[in-house]
């Protein structure tokens, strides 16, 4: 039997959901759940029916109500494929503890993810596919699909039966780079390194648990970590190197780093890094920085010595109460600008010298010669192209080499020196050129250069 006319279907304004108001049939009559989906469906509900609740209001002769009888259901997206990892990715140095006082604790660091033979580096999860949904009018709404990711490949571990657990097989420093998972070698010296033993030099990562006595020497082709005290030793990284105790050097140690350089005094060494120098006192050294120095601390001081940064100095203090002479350095060098000078006429020249072969070259090629054998041309030819092989090269070594010091100077423009505490009589202050010695004591101050044609300005230092 057909429902009254007056019974209402109701579809939600997202389709999602739709509503039945019910009304008496004739007297002596009653309607069938096949009468109300007949009527739904007449009415656009083709999807969703929840017959139960259908044959509650046909049972209960539920009348005069909206009662909800259909609802569509939404797409459940897919999950792609995700690794899971078990070790700190890239290779960002875990960074130190700050303590109360403002000093660093660089006991506290480390560049080295070291894993064991054994240890779980990874798990994969696989990806998880969605389901398609379905408003009450029977439109469908497409689910998106999921992807899984390539497999891990590399060496120095193996891959789970199921392949989703990755295992350690090797002890190690674990690197991970797009898909690419090695568990590499790192030379771990378990005690003082001295004269007996002398020397390091390690393709990868070196930690020294002990100290490291005078006279004996570290090289790694990455990082350096010593646990212990330094003395009048030579260490050269291509990395970071990490003093957890710190640098007494004697006069004759040297530090050497492709990265930056941390430690938690140095005293009289030579310090060359190309990152950064951070240290909670430096004393009697001579330093140099490619980018900043950074003394922390409430009581960090630089003493004596010449240390030289390319960006900024930050310190509490610069030399001391009995006029130590100390002098602090940012901005270019004298070198760096008779460099920079030299690139530049050194291309100028190397271009016009190719300039001027590549229009041999053209002209040789555009002439003939009735007298030249064809053996006499080509020698001819050989020789210009081994020139412009030549000028060629050396172009591309001259504009790499610019290409650094421009970075370089784009450092130096912000150079500044920062004193948090007291710049002490007698230190000197170089920015660029420009230099002072101070004669009096400075509390709080900034020294800087507003350009390069005026002198070092001050300011407080904030």
């Amino acid at each position: 039997m057909a429902l009254n006319t007056d019974c209402r279907v109701s579809i939600s304004e997202d389709h999602m959901k739709a509503t039945l108001f019910l009304t008496p049939p004739p007297a002596g009559e009653s309607y069938t759940v096949e009468d109300v989906t007949d009527h739904l469906r007449h009415n656009g509900v083709n999807n969703g029916l929840i017959f139960s609740a259908i044959e509650e209001m046909v049972n209960n002769r539920e009348f005069y109500k909206d009662k909800v009888v259909a609802e569509g259901t939404e797409a459940v997206h897919g999950i792609n494929g995700y690794y899971e990892f078990f070790f700190e990715q890239g290779n960002t140095v875990k960074h130190p503890l700050i303590r109360s006082d403002g000093s660093v604790d660089y006991q506290s660091m480390s560049v080295i993810e070291s894993v064991r033979k054994g240890d779980l580096l990874a798990t994969y999860h696989p990806a998880v596919q969605g389901t398609h949904g379905c408003d009450v009018t029977g439109r469908e709404f497409r689910a998106h699909p999921a992807k899984d990711l390539p497999t891990i490949h590399g060496s120095g571990f193996e891959m789970s039966y199921d392949g989703l657990s990755y295992i350690a097989t090797i002890e190690g420093k674990v690197e991970y780079d797009n898909y690419k998972l090695f568990v590499r070698d790192v030379y771990e010296f378990k005690g003082d390194l001295d004269l007996i033993v002398g020397k390091i030099d390690f393709r990868g990562d070196v930690i020294v648990h002990g100290s490291v006595c005078a006279g004996t020497m570290i090289r790694a082709s990455k990082s350096i970590t010593v646990e212990g005290n330094v003395e009048a030793a030579t260490l050269i990284a291509d990395g970071d190197i990490i003093l957890k105790k710190g640098m007494q050097g004697g006069k004759k140690a040297k530090v050497v780093s492709g990265g930056n350089v941390y430690a938690n005094f140095i005293e009289f060494t030579s310090v060359e890094a190309k990152g950064n120098v951070e240290a909670n006192i430096i004393m009697n050294c001579e330093v140099n920085a490619g980018r900043e120095i950074i003394v922390s601390g409430k009581r960090g001081a630089v003493v004596g010595g010449n240390v030289y940064s390319t960006g900024t100095i930050t310190t509490m203090f610069v030399g001391n109460t009995v006029g130590k002479k100390t002098v602090v350095a940012v901005g270019t060098s004298e070198e760096m600008e008779r460099r920079n000078h030299l690139l530049h006429v050194k291309s100028d020249s190397t271009k016009a010298s190719l300039a001027k072969t590549l229009m041999e070259i053209q002209n040789f090629k555009q002439s003939v010669s009735v007298s030249d054998t064809e053996e006499v041309k080509e020698a001819k030819m050989k020789q210009l192209e081994r020139r412009k092989l030549r000028d060629e090269r050396l172009l591309e070594h001259v504009e790499k080499e610019m290409s650094k010091i421009d970075e370089t100077m784009g450092i130096a423009r912000g150079a500044k020196i920062t004193v948090g505490g007291t710049a002490y009589t007698a230190s000197t202050i170089r920015i660029d050129d420009q230099e002072i010695t101070l004669i009096s004591d400075e509390n709080n101050v900034e020294f800087y250069r507003q350009n390069q044609m005026e002198g070092i300005s001050r300011r407080s230092a904030g």
